[in-house]
């Protein structure tokens, strides 16, 4: 190899590098829903729900990712944010699936959103429906 194409390919892998680390770490995680089709959902939300455990809150980001709805739910309790890219529209209701590791096992969860005014209604479904938790979602300040 000559010391020009060393060169070009020291300089092509650079420049995938920094284009990987300048865009946002979960900009790959989208799913295949045009965000044209989830409009009324796109923004940061807040749902707090009350468990066996007590009250939490859970962040959740809806985002336009270059024409796709991007997602992640999470909080600090659960740790941190999860990306969800299994996201469908059914008439009004916006749907996320996705899994849930706790401590080594995968628990199904299941989101779906209807819009209500400025809030969403909200329902949480875990381990194949056992668990069912309705809430409103509002917007994150």
């Amino acid at each position: 190899m000559t010391i020009l194409a060393t060169v070009r390919r020291r300089l092509a892998i650079a420049a995938a590098l920094v284009a990987l680390l300048a865009s946002p770490s979960w900009a790959s995680a989208q799913s295949e829903l045009d965000s044209s089709q989830a409009q009324p959902f796109l923004g940061n939300w807040v749902m707090t729900l009350d468990t066996d455990f007590g009250v939490m809150d859970l962040d959740l980001q809806i985002e336009d990712m270059m024409g796709k709805v991007g997602a992640r739910i999470g909080s600090p309790d659960l740790g941190g944010m999860q990306e969800i890219t299994n996201i469908s529209r059914a008439e009004e209701t916006l749907v996320m699936s996705y899994d849930l590791d706790m401590e080594g096992q995968l628990i199904d969860v299941r989101v779906t959103l209807v819009p209500d005014g400025a809030n969403l209604n909200a329902t949480v479904e875990a381990a194949a429906g056992q668990v069912v938790m309705s809430t409103t979602a509002t917007p994150a300040t």
